[in-house]
């Protein structure tokens, strides 16, 4: 359940995830990237722990493809 020498992956304070999700779109703009709202969902979803990471992967992979 964890990456990046052991960040955890399971938020469970609201208020906490749209911190962390705020502070990545940041990130992400002065890069020059984006993310779909489907893909925020899916990360939230991943974050609150109501998704595998094999799931996670699944439905990531997916929607790289679409």
């Amino acid at each position: 359940m964890d990456i990046c020498g052991g960040i955890a992956m399971k938020i469970r304070r609201s208020s906490d995830i749209e911190k962390a999700m705020k502070n990545a779109d940041c990130s992400l703009k002065v890069e020059g990237l984006h993310v779909t709202d489907d893909e925020n969902e899916l990360i939230r979803k991943k974050l609150r722990g109501e998704i595998s990471h094999a799931g996670f992967l699944r439905r990531a992979l997916k929607l790289a493809k679409s």
